[in-house]
């Protein structure tokens, strides 16, 4: 008599899926070592949906304009777009009682859900971002807006700690449902904003434990999803070298860099603090500094980051930013309207596709992608 088959159940962990179905690799401690082992990988920051700051995830979702958005990211080269969560004032998709958090909208999570779906139909990851620290020195201090963003971060309250449970908890659950869909998480843009209005009354120590305690957190709920804390500011490399980011649960380093040189300052040393510590490195956004809309300098600073990149050791880095209309950011945007600019040229040729044909609009899918 043949017995019958035992079948032994096999579990797989969100990167594990994720980099079998080949949408994100993270390089391993001898690809991180061999310089010729290397690749650069491209992405684009989008962080939110132009013209719908602060509401392009908890209003009706314009699946026509992010389609095209994750699209042009592809044909432009990349494998990654970069987008915000909990962006804007208040924040986007909470729910509150007063001051304290209870959750999150039904049509928020329903957004995320179907952003992801069509993240992965157009074969690109998507790199979120929880929470931004930029604008609290711009709020008056005696603001709900000011006061619901100082009890999270500081967990005054324990309104951080509810946060993590009733908002960010839920979005995870999302995000592990296509974990092929997913780079990574940025637990805070440019923690420097808030670190300089002083919401933490320790300055970076406070930031730094709210920056673990939300690491920890991501680990036990969506266990494999890669988290990080991306440095900005003019102090963004030396915030890095300083350890401000080194023993709080961060699986890669980012910083942010705008220089017309298109170089990453002290890129050098900021590359052996990594490898010392065993940490890729992102490059998470770079762009010109100068405020003029210059698309022959936007091209050379494209050309000129990405080279310093690669020679760097950096695992991916993200342009900011894809579409731009705003005036005083238009000079960021790799498209004027549906006419794509010279620097999406190079990102195409650094991801080794053609230039852009001049009749086409990069709209319809008629490039083609990696």
């Amino acid at each position: 008599m043949a017995h019958p088959r035992r079948f032994r159940p096999v579990v797989l962990s969100f990167a594990s899926v994720a980099t079998a179905l080949g949408l994100w690799a993270w390089p391993s401690p001898a690809d991180a070592q061999d310089p010729a082992r290397r690749r650069l990988r491209l992405g684009y920051n989008q962080a939110w949906l132009e013209g719908a700051y602060g509401r392009d995830l908890d209003g009706a979702l314009d699946e026509d304009g992010w389609r095209r958005v994750l699209r042009r990211a592809r044909e432009g080269g990349a494998s990654s777009v970069r987008v915000w969560l909990f962006e804007g004032k208040p924040y986007e998709g909470i729910t509150w009682a007063g001051h304290r958090p209870t959750g999150v909208t039904p049509r928020f999570l329903a957004n995320v859900r179907r952003l992801i779906d069509l993240a992965v139909e157009e074969r690109v990851s998507l790199y979120w971002t929880a929470l931004s620290a930029n604008w609290p020195d711009h709020w008056p201090r005696d603001s709900i807006d000011y006061a619901r963003r100082y009890n999270i971060y500081a967990d005054k309250y324990g309104h951080g700690t509810t946060w993590r449970e009733v908002a960010l908890g839920p979005v995870l659950d999302v995000i592990a449902e296509r974990p092929r869909a997913a780079f990574a998480l940025d637990l805070m843009n440019e923690p420097q904003g808030a670190v300089r209005p002083w919401m933490w009354s320790d300055g970076w120590r406070g930031a730094r434990r709210f920056l673990a305690e939300t690491a920890a957190f991501v680990k036990r709920r969506c266990p494999g999803l890669r988290v990080t804390a991306s440095s900005g500011h003019h102090t963004a490399v030396q915030d890095v070298l300083d350890g401000r980011f080194d023993g709080i649960g961060l699986d890669f380093l980012d910083v942010h860099v705008y220089a017309d040189d298109g170089r990453v300052p002290r890129g050098d040393a900021l590359a052996r603090h990594a490898r010392a510590r065993g940490l890729p490195l992102v490059l998470g956004e770079f762009g010109q500094e100068a405020q003029r809309d210059d698309p022959a300098l936007q091209a050379r600073v494209t050309e000129r980051f990405l080279t310093d990149a690669e020679r760097l050791g950096f695992h991916a880095a993200f342009a900011w930013r894809l579409e731009d209309q705003q005036a005083h950011d238009r000079r960021f945007s790799f498209f004027d309207g549906d006419r794509p600019r010279p620097a999406y040229d190079v990102m195409r040729r650094w991801a080794g596709l053609p230039p852009c044909p001049p009749t086409t609009r990069g709209i319809t899918g008629a490039l083609g992608g990696p």
